[in-house]
């Protein structure tokens, strides 16, 4: 009974342990699956959100049949837009717009409104008024172009054709003519509002491969820019062409915009004023009917886009309209009107109820910042998805957190550090509802049965190339497999020892196949601080999946060997030997009842059969086809053994069971099985045997089935990550090209919510243009394809413009635009620990920006040789003090202001057409480093009155 016992115990310990390591090995196995499962679907939200990252990015700069072909051709670039072999030319990124109103608004009196304000102050008021006019815009259904200082250029009819677009201009020139007229009655600051307006066809698009910006060409944009410098303050002068567009209840006066600029007058354009609403009644209730009008249209644009967006399962961009009119409630434009648009109340007398009280009366930079503004990325806020309208204006910065950057380890700042956990958060939330729902439809439908991958019967891939890849994964849990069939091995050993009889040869198995699994375990679990020779062997195993199966086979069968051998060799004790033992005993006792003789527990030998099974469950990775097969030989070896060769040992067990005085000495014609109603011992081994095999082969089909769906889950999503990963590069190419890379730090490393701007003390700024370009080659015909031929040519030399600042002698140079075709950088805007160690002075990065316009003449050169053309550059360099920063609130601008800039580009404007013109300040600076100059001359400046300037020469030697 003891032994009995002890063997019970030793069978429910062993296969309570086993169950236990299939149950946490399994555990371990969903878990990952789940973390995989999870991380897959968080990496296909993040790929969501890179693309929609990566079209706002390109949506806030360009229009959207641009960035949509330009987005293609960078990712058919693996993220660089390559140039086609079989192209002479960059690939061109310009369209032909017809019909198109424009419109250039400059600020008189910025300058002295500016001249008093710290770099925040004029940033926050650049920022916060021309993001005014941005929202104005949206409104007027137009689209801004660039800024230009303190001059504001956008068009109507771009890139959607608008049949109102002369009027929406002329609105949108009135409302920011309001705009400054309010700061003006507000502040008492001499400033006003010049606007110039003409209508024509335009070709639209971006130059060079840096710093993309939308820009329009064409004759009709230089008319327009010249009707701006020949208007008058406070009035909107547009041009005859923008006039026959104009609805006939309009009134206007003559311009006489001929007398006040030249090129006007060489042009012969007529020009008109549009009368002010508040001279007339009439005028003011016809503009009042063209703008309920236009707000009608948008209102209904705005609903159809809502409409689509719920269609196509996006969030809202919640609160955007109630954000852009926070800002409005105390302006003009504002005025009994929830829609910002100028109320007749505004347009008939101008002031919306404005402070003129000398004791309200206050700075420029107080009065603005009143006013809502809207911070750089704030109007892509749709891509971070996120619903908290009290960070609707700093979700760009989470945009470019999250996004385009690595996060960086230390944080600072808590508002940007909330920002990130809420956008952590939402997207943990959003995952656990797609698994929610995968799990909803786990449970209607078993969607390993649809794959296409999977074989259905035999679970193998489809494709070759597939099951390869995964017979090729490393198993590191197949040293524990190896370990636990041991266990197996050992506590089957230790039950035969307990309760059968053990002779010489089954010692003998048993010493022989416990060396060999010892030495097997030993191997396959050695680590290098144990034996580094061993280690080697142990990542064999590891890593080839013919050695796994070979091993796992060979365990198995030495383990249902030594399970099997003790039935072959075990005797059983008949009647005759029974009585003689009986007479020949001295302790009262029946020798056939001893178990160290005799087979009395032959239940034990299909016991330690089912046992031996386990083993082959305990290999998790084993393909199931090999386990059933393994299931299959140990159940008819132990079925046929039990039924035929030794079923006197069972018959003799049953026998003993059934009979009536329940001894041993029955003979064999007693026995009447029929009378018992009972299932033999054998008949039991059977069934157990079958069951516990089918219950094996089902749980390995379940867990290889399980297996395989996690690896091409896990394929998918290694994937998706590799597209992810290729996002977040083209991303980062797309930031690069709109800010400078110092610039796309400030806002995702320092986490500074708001406005980015600096000062710098000492900055290098060159304007470089080709004046003959629009004045002798440009032209429309049909020849040049209107204009657009032409156009190719200058996208070329941007391009190589573009090309000299990848070099590295040329990285401290940053290039801010292009304005037409002048090209226009600066020097020493980046931290100067980028730069080479050995140019420590701020001089060096005037001389670099010199060394940088040699280059450009080179490279000017070298065009005109092979165009056969005669393109000139016309230079201008000043260094000195200068502020920069990023505003627009629909379209961010890295931009740079100051007297530098102004004197940069007037030292452009008044030089000499194939020479370098540079202020003598800055000469002074260069000459040390041996540069050579003309004699000194004077110069004309606006603003500035006479100046000195020299024309440079040469450069220095550059040592090699």
């Amino acid at each position: 009974v003891v032994r009995q016992l002890l063997a019970n115990v030793l069978v429910y310990i062993c296969s309570n342990l086993c169950g236990l390591y299939h149950h946490h090995l399994s555990e371990i196995a969903h878990r990952r699956t789940f973390l995989e499962t999870r991380g897959f679907i968080k990496n296909q939200l993040e790929l969501s959100q890179q693309k929609d990252q990566q079209e706002s990015l390109l949506n806030s700069v360009l229009p959207g049949y641009i960035a949509e072909e330009m987005l293609k051709d960078i990712l058919k670039g693996n993220g660089q837009r390559q140039q086609p072999m079989n192209l002479q030319f960059h690939k061109i990124y310009i369209k032909k717009h017809d019909e198109v109103s424009i419109l250039f608004a400059d600020i008189e009196g910025f300058t002295k409104m500016a001249s008093g304000c710290t770099a925040q102050e004029l940033v926050k008021i650049l920022n916060t008024l021309f993001g005014r006019f941005d929202d104005l815009a949206k409104k007027n259904k137009c689209m801004r172009i660039k800024i230009l200082g303190d001059c504001y250029y956008c068009v109507c009819g771009v890139p959607n054709p608008s049949p109102d677009h002369a009027i929406c201009s002329v609105l949108m020139a009135f409302d920011m003519i309001t705009c400054i007229k309010e700061v003006r009655d507000n502040t008492r600051v001499d400033v006003n509002m010049r606007v110039g307006i003409n209508t024509g066809g335009v070709l639209g698009g971006v130059l060079g491969h840096r710093k993309w910006q939308f820009d329009v060409w064409s004759d009709s944009v230089t008319i327009a820019n010249h009707m701006e410098s020949g208007g008058l303050s406070g009035r909107v002068h547009i041009s005859a062409s923008t006039r026959a567009c104009l609805p006939s209840d309009i009134q206007c006066e003559p311009g006489h915009g001929e007398d006040r600029d030249k090129y006007l007058k060489e042009k012969q354009v007529t020009t008109f004023l549009v009368l002010n609403p508040e001279s007339s009644a009439e005028q003011c209730a016809a503009l009042n009917k063209y703008r309920k009008q236009i707000v009608d249209e948008v209102e209904k644009e705005k609903e159809e886009e809502e409409q689509l967006e719920e269609q196509n399962n996006n969030p809202n961009n919640t609160e955007h309209d109630q954000n852009n009119n926070k800002g409005h409630a105390n302006g003009a434009l504002a005025k009994g009107n929830k829609t910002k648009f100028t109320s007749k109340e505004v347009l008939s007398n101008g002031n919306s109820g404005s402070s003129t009280d000398p004791e309200d009366e206050m700075t420029v930079h107080q009065y603005v910042g009143k006013w809502e503004s809207v911070t750089p990325f704030a109007a892509n806020q749709s891509s971070t998805k996120t619903n908290d309208k009290n960070t609707a204006g700093q979700t760009g910065m989470v945009m470019l957190q999250v996004g385009l950057f690595p996060m960086h380890a230390s944080i600072a700042g808590r508002k940007g550090r909330n920002q990130v956990i809420n956008h952590q958060q939402n997207l943990d939330q959003e995952v656990n509802e797609h698994m929610r729902k995968q799990v909803e439809d786990g449970r209607r439908e078993r969607k390993w049965e649809k794959s296409e991958h999977i074989h259905r019967l035999t679970l193998r891939f489809k494709k070759e190339e597939m099951e390869t890849d995964f017979q090729r994964l490393p198993d590191n849990m197949f040293k524990y497999y190896l370990a636990c069939a041991f266990l197996v091995f050992l506590f089957i050993g230790f039950i035969q020892l307990a309760i059968l009889p053990i002779n010489q040869y089954t010692a003998v198995v048993f010493i022989v196949a416990l060396a060999v699994l010892s030495v097997t375990v030993i191997v396959a679990m050695a680590t290098p601080k144990f034996c580094e020779c061993l280690k080697q062997f142990s990542s064999i195993i590891t890593e080839n999946h013919r050695i796994r199966i070979a091993l796992a086979i060979s365990t198995t069968l030495l383990v249902y060997f030594v399970a099997f051998i003790q039935i072959a060799s075990c005797k059983v004790c008949d009647g005759e030997e029974s009585r003689e033992s009986s007479r020949d005993s001295s302790t009262g006792k029946d020798p056939c009842r001893d178990p160290s003789k005799y087979c009395i527990y032959p239940m034990y030998f299909y016991i330690s059969g089912m046992l031996a099974m386990l083993c082959s469950a305990v290999f998790l990775k084993l393909d199931y086809i090999i386990k059933a097969v393994l299931m299959v030989i140990a159940v008819l070896v132990y079925n046929l053994t039990m039924h035929y060769p030794r079923r006197e040992i069972f018959d003799s067990y049953d026998k003993t069971i059934i009979s009536e005085n329940g001894t041993y000495h029955v003979s064999t014609a007693d026995f009447d099985k029929d009378k018992a109603h009972i299932l033999l011992l054998k008949e039991y081994g059977t069934v157990y045997l079958i069951m516990l095999g089918i219950a094996f082969i089902i749980l390995g089909i379940e867990v290889e089935r399980t297996d395989r769906t996690d690896f091409l889950q896990r394929r998918h999503a290694a994937q998706k990550k590799d597209q992810m990963e290729d996002f977040k590069t083209n991303n980062g190419i797309l930031l690069r090209n709109l800010l400078p890379g110092h610039v796309a730090e400030h806002f995702m490393g320092s986490h500074k919510i708001g406005l980015y701007y600096d000062d710098y003390s000492s900055v290098g700024v060159m304007f470089a243009s080709i004046p003959n370009f629009f004045a002798e080659f440009y032209a429309e015909n049909d020849v040049n394809n209107n204009g657009l031929e032409c156009m190719r040519v200058l996208n070329e030399i941007i391009a190589d413009f573009d090309d000299l600042l990848e070099k590295y002698r040329f990285n401290c140079i940053e290039k801010i635009k292009t304005i037409g075709a002048t090209y226009m950088v600066a020097a020493g805007l980046t931290p100067k620990a980028v730069y080479d160690g050995t140019d420590t002075d701020l001089d060096q990065y005037l001389c670099h920006i010199c060394e940088f316009a040699f280059a450009m003449q080179e490279c000017i050169k070298r065009i005109n040789k092979h165009s056969f053309n005669n393109f000139q550059l016309r230079i201008g360099i000043n260094h000195g003090s200068l502020v920069a920063g990023v505003i627009g609130a629909t379209k961010p601008q890295y931009d740079i202001w100051g007297n530098t800039v102004n004197v940069a580009s007037r030292m452009e404007s008044t030089g000499k057409v194939g020479k370098i013109q540079i202020t003598e300040e800055s000469c002074l600076l260069l000459e040390p480093y041996g540069f050579r100059f003309e004699e000194p001359h004077f110069v004309e400046v606006k603003g500035k009155g006479t100046m000195k300037a020299r024309f440079l020469i040469d450069r220095r030697i550059v040592p090699t």
